[in-house]
Formats: structure tokens, sequence, C-alpha cells
């Protein structure tokens, strides 16, 4: 079942929620990913672009996670996977993503703050922080020869993340597996974030 959705709209969003649950019963895992990035240096970055990150990449991460939320309460169980990011514990130096960083660091401590909240109705609520991977979003970043460089440099690994990657981080936290682990980023970027 699909159901197209303004993450930005709460309206709509709590349309899309209904749907969802009238359809299946319950609702029991949200993986919340929805994500803009826009390469601006912060002191000549366009408002509406800051502000269409910040929107985009951490309220509507909230607006989502609180209809769901909603539900996952009254059914007194949930699994909430936030899809943070490698720039939710580090920035990076030359790329001009402050508002991007802003809303991924937003996105670790949002995590945090919803896990405390909801832990009494059997519901986590954890992160993943990827490094860079190969998306429509980040195809052009990766195919600039600077920025291979970058990762050579900054990366132990040395490479950008592989498809499937990110899969075994996802099902442990979706699972059972994950019951008493609550409010977590798991950074997932060939130990980028360890230097």
């Amino acid at each position: 079942m699909y159901v197209v959705t303004d993450i930005l709209d709460n309206d709509n969003i709590a349309e899309s929620v209904a749907k969802v649950k009238d359809r299946y019963g319950r609702i029991n895992i949200l993986v919340n990913g929805a994500g803009v990035v826009v390469f601006h240096p912060a002191e000549e970055q366009p408002i509406a672009d800051r502000d269409r990150t910040i929107d985009t990449n951490l309220n509507g991460v909230y607006y989502v996670a609180r209809e769901v939320g909603k539900v996952m309460v009254e059914q007194k169980y949930g699994k909430i996977i936030n899809i943070g990011s490698i720039h939710s514990t580090v920035a990076m130096t030359g790329l001009g993503l402050s508002a991007y960083v802003a809303a991924k660091g937003g996105v670790k401590l949002l995590t945090k703050a919803l896990a405390t909240e909801w832990a009494k109705y059997n519901i986590t609520v954890n992160a993943i922080g990827p490094a860079y991977f190969e998306s429509e979003m980040t195809a052009d970043i990766i195919a600039d020869k600077e920025f291979e460089d970058v990762v050579k440099t900054y990366c132990p690994m040395a490479r950008v993340g592989a498809q499937g990657e990110l899969n075994g981080a996802v099902i442990y936290f979706a699972s059972d597996a994950s019951s008493y682990t609550t409010g977590q980023l798991l950074s997932i970027d060939g130990g980028w974030t360890c230097i």
C-alpha cells in the first residue's frame, strides 16, 4: 500500500496515518526517512533554502513521528527508526552544510527525547547515521573528484557506503532484538566519526 504524504502538512500526515491504520489495524514500524540537502556557505545561504532544509529534515521527522506515535501509544508497542546522518554527529569543512547539519543534529536529540517520552508505552525510538551512500540526493557530490579525495582522507575505509550496508541496522532496530535499545544513533560511516 502506498500513501503519498506531504510531511510538512499535519492534516495530510494525520489522514495518511489513519489510512494505514484503517487498512492494517495497527502500525508497528516507522522508518522516518524523508530528507533534502542544499549546499551553500552559511553566509550566503538563502533563508528559503535554510528553512526548507530544517523543515524537511527535522520538523518533518517530528510531525510524522508524532502522528504515528499516537497510534503506537494507543497499541502500547512500536519501533521508530529515524534517519539521521553522519552529520548528526560531525560537520564537514568546505561543503556548506550548516542547515543540514543543524537539522540532522536535531534528529539525534529528537530521537533521544521521543525515546524517553515513549519508553513507558513499549515504543523504542532509534536512529541510524549513514555517511555517504549512493542515492539521488548524493549522486552529484559522490561523482565529484575532490569529494573522492575527501573520502579517501577522512573515512578510514576510504569509500562511500554500498547498497545493503544499512539493512542490518534497520532490521535490528525494527525487530524485537532491540527491545532494550532506545534513544540511540548508530553511525554507519566506515569509521568516519572515529577521527
